[in-house]
């Protein structure tokens, strides 16, 4: 196998360092869930690929711990990219993960007023690709200053989901965290990319290890405990989350970014989303039965899972929305994107221990 293809089921995907064609802005929920850090640490790693502008955290606690976790991994790896603190949510969280680790620097230098930098980013670029990897809140808040910017925006996010497809009685976090920013931006820019839960949620099995989990005892978390201080930074944070309860790191959020830069990774299909105000998502009945068309592979929507909001009032969002994912050559993309070519042999051992091992 060549390091920069991967054949799988007679498709050829690749998997080179495809470089944004937009200055990017990283709206991120950093400092609990690890799967924000590993984004961290491949922009960081690559920060010609990515091309960061701006990077912005959401959901901030009373501290700004957020922010200033982000703003201690930039100094790790000493590049030069803003980051700034964004809005608290409606949650008013006192502190995160990594300030209860702790994993903050005593001193970092961030800018503190997150919405006009973000607002002074927008202006100065004419179109910017914005990875939300959790609320909206703070694109929300620009807009409500100057709406006009919503036409520079070419969204990505991660989440909602599918009502159904999630199997839980609340709405996907990133969208239950700040319903109202949610549904708002949704309704603003034109064509946002989604990339629901149900693409990144999967087993290898009954009772067997998540197909996108990195766990502290899996041999991507062991490569990376030798790849330097950033990835060092990241199975630290990953041990951190592990201690609270959790069994690994699912990574929805790399591979939300990876999305945009590798065609093939996941297939998506422009649909008509029906989006309640409480955050809940469904399909118009066209795109539930065009999507039913294509049950059938990996990480697909099954029609089964298919449902409309359980509010009797939904706005129709226009969008592309992530139905198939390739789970194979997304941990390889991710491995890649972290270790360099020495992550093509890891994601490969990654996978089949994790395929063999209980959760």
């Amino acid at each position: 196998m060549a390091a920069d293809h991967l054949s799988l089921q007679g498709h050829t995907i690749d998997i080179e360092a495809v470089e944004s064609d937009l200055p990017a802005i990283f709206d991120m929920d950093i400092g609990s869930d690890p799967d924000d850090t590993c984004v961290a640490v491949m922009i960081l790693k690559a920060p010609a690929r990515f091309r960061p502008v701006l990077l912005i955290t959401n959901d901030e606690t009373v501290a700004q711990g957020r922010a200033r976790f982000l703003a201690g991994l930039v100094q790790v790896a000493g590049v030069q990219v803003p980051v700034a603190a964004g809005l608290p949510s409606q949650r008013r969280r006192q502190k995160c993960l990594v300030e209860e680790a702790p994993l903050i620097p005593d001193s970092t230098p961030l800018d503190t007023d997150g919405i006009q930098t973000l607002i002074q980013t927008l202006r100065i670029h004419p179109r910017v690709r914005y990875f939300s990897l959790g609320a909206l809140t703070n694109l929300d808040a620009a807009l409500a200053q100057v709406p006009d910017l919503a036409d520079r925006v070419e969204l990505v996010q991660m989440g909602p989901a599918l009502t159904g497809a999630y199997r839980r009685e609340s709405p996907q976090y990133n969208a239950r965290i700040d319903p109202a920013a949610f549904h708002r931006v949704l309704c603003q820019v034109r064509k946002p990319r989604l990339v629901p839960s149900h693409s990144t949620w999967g087993r290898y099995g009954d009772g067997l290890r998540q197909q996108l989990g990195i766990y502290p005892d899996d041999p991507f978390a062991a490569a990376l405990r030798s790849a330097g201080e950033l990835p060092t930074l990241f199975v630290r944070h990953l041990e951190a989350w592990v201690q609270t309860g959790k069994p690994c790191s699912i990574m929805h959020d790399p591979l939300t970014v990876l999305s945009s830069l590798m065609p093939g990774l996941v297939t998506f299909a422009d649909v008509e989303m029906l989006l309640d105000t409480g955050g809940f998502a469904g399909l118009s009945p066209c795109s539930q039965h065009a999507l039913q068309s294509h049950a059938g592979g990996v990480g697909c929507v099954a029609g089964k899972d298919l449902a409309l909001p359980t509010a009797a009032a939904a706005t129709t969002i226009a969008c592309r929305m992530s139905f198939d994912v390739n789970l194979e050559a997304a941990r390889m993309a991710i491995a890649m994107a972290v270790l360099g070519e020495f992550g093509v042999q890891i994601a490969v051992e990654w996978g089949k221990f994790n395929g063999s091992r209980t959760e």
